[in-house]
C-alpha cells in the first residue's frame, strides 16, 4: 500500500472516529450516560455501514490513545494496523508507525 493509500484510509478512519465523538456528545445532551453507545464502525473503508456497541469506560479507553479504532470484527486492514483486542462485538486495531498513526495522531478530536 502506497503512502497516499495509507493517508486515504486513515482519514476515512477519522471522519468514523469523529462521528463517534459526536454521537457520545449526543448522548451526554440527551442525559444517557448510562447507556451503551451505538457507534459506526471505524474501519478504512469508507462505504462501511456496520455498527458498533459498547459501554462508556470501553469508549473512554479506547479514546486514550488516539492510534486506536473500534472496527466490527474481520475490518482491519492489515497493511496499516494491528488487532490488538477482540472485545464483544466489536474488535481494537492500533495504527501502525509511520503514515498510519501519524494521521491519526494528527486528526485526533482530543489532542
Amino acid at each position: 500500500m502506497t503512502s497516499e493509500q495509507e493517508r486515504r484510509v486513515g482519514m476515512n478512519e477519522s471522519i468514523f472516529r469523529e462521528v463517534n465523538e459526536r454521537i457520545e456528545s449526543a448522548a451526554d445532551a440527551f442525559g444517557l450516560r448510562d447507556q451503551p453507545l451505538n457507534l459506526i464502525c471505524e474501519c478504512g473503508d469508507s462505504t462501511c455501514t456496520q455498527q458498533i456497541s459498547m459501554t462508556r469506560p470501553e469508549y473512554e479507553s479506547l479514546r486514550s490513545d488516539p492510534t486506536h479504532f473500534a472496527v466490527f470484527p474481520g475490518h482491519e486492514i492489515v497493511d496499516v494496523e494491528d488487532l490488538v483486542e477482540r472485545r464483544k462485538g466489536y474488535d481494537v486495531v492500533r495504527k501502525n508507525e509511520g503514515e498510519p498513526a501519524k494521521v491519526a495522531r494528527e486528526t485526533d478530536p482530543r489532542s
